[in-house]
């Protein structure tokens, strides 16, 4: 039986490649704990993470040099802990490059026994796609595709699609049992 959703987390990462077990790093990572009834975001996080290349800065437009001014790392990555304790699932779009990253880099509290849902395979979107890339799906539901490829802009991208959809909480628990029956494949 599913539980209820409530809220959940909406998590982007921007990397300096596509494979952690390469070397690659999170570079930029975000989120923002979202209620789905109510269709509102209810907190907002992001921070950058230290990286001394970024060779694919020509795409996520982050210059290494910022991730080494000084911030608070470990307490921004305990609230990010924090909101994922208070999600019902964790939702992105292409999850499982997310989630590899997180749980190489990020081995934290819940975020690692959390049940996550993907907006591209697992969520059904009300509208007709030919692609689903994070663009199509903006461009399909209306909503602008400005700033791409940072990761608080991409997660509020999903969250402003959310906001447009009506029957969101039915199309989540639909969502939640796809997820169910592939989260074999994230791991």
């Amino acid at each position: 039986m599913l539980r209820s959703i409530g809220n959940v987390l909406i998590v982007d990462t921007e990397t300096t490649g596509l494979h952690p077990d390469k070397g690659a790093k999170i570079i930029e990572i975000a989120a923002l704990l979202y209620n789905i009834k109510y269709k509102k975001v209810l907190q907002t996080f992001s921070t950058f993470l230290t990286c001394d290349e970024n060779p694919v800065q020509d795409i996520n437009n982050i210059d290494p040099e910022w991730t080494r001014l000084p911030y608070p790392t470990r307490t921004a990555l305990e609230f990010f802990d924090q909101m994922a304790f208070e999600s019902d699932y964790i939702v992105a779009h292409n999850a499982s490059f997310d989630r590899k990253f997180i749980e190489h880099e990020l081995p934290i509290g819940k975020i690692l026994n959390a049940s996550w849902i993907c907006t591209k395979n697992d969520f059904k979107w009300p509208v007709k796609l030919y692609r689903n890339r994070l663009s199509d799906i903006c461009e399909a539901m209306g909503v602008p595709y400005l700033n791409a490829h940072r990761a608080l802009p991409d997660c509020t991208f999903i969250a402003s699609c959310f906001d447009k959809i009506d029957d969101l909480e039915d199309r989540f628990e639909i969502a939640a049992k796809s997820a169910m029956m592939s989260s074999n494949k994230f791991r």
